[in-house]
This record gives C-alpha cells, structure tokens and sequence, in this order.
C-alpha cells in the first residue's frame, strides 16, 4: 500500500497545471509581520496563528493555542514610470494544533496605462485604475497522515468589492490615493487554500496552494478582477537552538502590484536574543527577472519583543527596488 503522502502529490500536481489568470496582486507577501520580516520565506516555519494564511498544516507543529493580530501595507511607484501598486492586509486569526479560524482583509491596487495609450499618462493621457477588496472568513483543518506529516485546509468565503476606473489628466500619485474611495461591486464566492507540512528532527518543509478556485469578481466599471492561484514551497533549518533559516520558491508565477508576472525566490533567518527579544531578517527577488524592473529584489528586518512570556509584539519594514514594493507591519501574538 503506498503511504498517503504518495496519494496526495498528485492532486497538488493537478491544481499545479492549471493556467493562471491576470488579476489585481494580493501576494503571499500581503499578510504576517513575522513572515514579512523573514522576506516571505514562512511556509516551511508557519507555527503560529497565521498558518491559517502561510500553510494550514502548519498547525500540526505549532504551539497549543496561538492568537495573531496584524496590518502590513506596502507600494510599488518605480521612478519614471507610468505604473504603480500597492497592497495592504489585516488579518486576525487563532488556532491550535487541529483547528485553526480567521478573518482577513487584503487591498490590492493597480495604476497603469488603459490598453489603448501604453507609452502615454504622463502628459494628461488617460490612466487606469483596478482595484480590489477582499474579505475571508475561513475554517483551518489539520491532519496528520503520516509520522511527521501533515496536510491542512484553510475553507473560506470570499466577499470581493472590485471597481475599475479609467480618469484623463491625473498623475500616477493621485489614482493610487483615490484606489481607497473607488466605489466598487460587491460579491461572494467560495474558495480554499492547501497545505501539507513534513517535519523531521530540525527541518522541516512545505507546501502551501493558496486562492485554489481563482475566485473571479464582477469590477463596477467594467470587467472582471480576480485572485492568482499562487504555489510555494518552502524548507526550514535549525542549525541551533534558537535560531532558524528558511528558503521559499513560488511554483507559479502570480502578478505582482504593477501586474507583471513574478515568480519569487526568498531567504530569511529569525533568531532569539536573550529572553525577550526576537531579531529576523530576509530579502526576495524575482526569478523570472523579465518585468522591466528586473529582479526587483527587496529586503527586511524585523523583531519582536514578549511583553509577557506569552504576548509578543511584531513589527517589520521592507525595502530594496521601487519595483518591489517597500512597506512596513506591525503585529501582536499570543502564544501558549
């Protein structure tokens, strides 16, 4: 008989060739201020509360119960360019080892010339602006199929409120400024993300499948904005006590906040300074390298600091290429 892990590689395969489709970026990045401060390299370490958003089998090897509060917010407006984007996110969720539940809200929004006038916009040409607001209200399940394996299940309901615009004679700065106000159309879908977890001794690996469904949203304006399917995986390494390294490669390509194809490589390390403080570090750069920002590589730093044995404080800034991104996060866990 063979093992489960060899029965579940194939579905993950499955999901894996399905072509993906253009969509405003909402990317791993956009929520954790833990996992933002390690450059994006989380879904091998995922052992808090937003497991639930990075990998739900991270559950499996977490703490007994664990509470996550945190806002990260970040945009991209390269120099000389009629493109730009940002993205922020909220997000709220609690669990232990088999069960996990969460809310949260990412923003993603996308400036850049309308199809007809590519080359114009600054001169008072008309530009374009998408914009998307997700809401997710999920259930985390969590099992283990094998010593040391596990697989995880984030079931959500998705509310999306998509709007798109096209305004004459506005710069660049001013659209990304009105994305908030844009008055959008609501509606709600149905979606998933999958995780599956193995740990050995002092490493550990992932996989994580997140916006399984590509849920699609109807935009007031015209059109339809929606959700890449986005795939990582991820290894983790205690090399001592204390201190851990970690290394993510995304599987798909995902539009980033200008809305090129990016396909993400990250490395970050977190580590423990005396009893209460927490230091972290990391840096990710596109793979693919064919946007005109190149690589756009960006990095963190980060910490945290145990106000109590068991509450903890986050915070993380981001910064590196224009292309990128550069943003902050600040955060609260409560880990038992």
């Amino acid at each position: 008989m063979r093992p489960p892990l060899c029965r579940i590689l194939p579905i993950f395969t499955l999901f894996l060739t399905v072509a993906v489709t253009p969509a405003v970026a909402q990317s791993f990045e956009a929520a954790g201020t833990r996992a933002a401060g390690m450059g994006g390299a989380f879904v091998a370490v995922a052992d808090d509360a937003s497991a639930v958003y990075w990998n739900p089998a991270g559950f499996a090897a977490g703490s007994f119960f664990s509470l996550v509060l945190d806002r990260l917010s970040s945009q991209a407006e390269p120099v000389d360019a009629l493109s730009g984007g940002s993205q922020s996110g909220f997000q709220m969720a609690l669990g232990m080892p088999a069960l996990g539940f969460s809310y949260y809200r990412l923003r993603g929004t996308r400036v850049g010339p309308t199809p007809n006038d590519e080359g114009q916009g600054l001169t008072g040409e008309p530009l374009r602006l998408d914009s998307l607001v997700t809401h997710h209200v999920g259930a985390t399940l969590v099992q283990s199929v094998a010593q040391g394996v596990a697989v995880g299940a984030t079931l959500k309901m998705v509310r999306g409120i998509a709007g798109s615009a096209v305004r004459p004679g506005v710069t660049r700065g001013d659209l990304l400024d009105e994305g908030a106000a844009l008055l959008g159309r609501a509606s709600n879908t149905f979606d998933a993300d999958i995780g599956v977890m193995v740990s050995t001794g002092r490493i550990k690996a992932g996989l994580t499948i997140r916006n399984l469904l590509e849920p699609e949203f109807e935009a007031a304006g015209g059109g339809k904005l929606g959700l890449d399917r986005q795939a990582r995986a991820g290894v983790a390494l205690m090399p001592i006590e204390g201190w851990l390294v970690a290394a993510d490669l995304d599987l798909l390509s995902a539009a980033d906040a200008l809305g090129a194809e990016r396909r993400n490589f990250a490395v970050g390390t977190e580590g423990r300074l005396g009893r209460r403080a927490f230091v972290r570090a990391g840096g990710r750069f596109d793979t693919r390298g064919e946007s005109p920002g190149g690589r756009a590589a960006t990095f963190s730093v980060g910490g945290s600091y145990a106000v109590t044995g068991s509450v903890l404080v986050d915070a993380q800034a981001t910064a590196g290429s224009r292309w990128g991104g550069r943003g902050w996060g600040v955060g609260a866990r409560f880990v038992y």
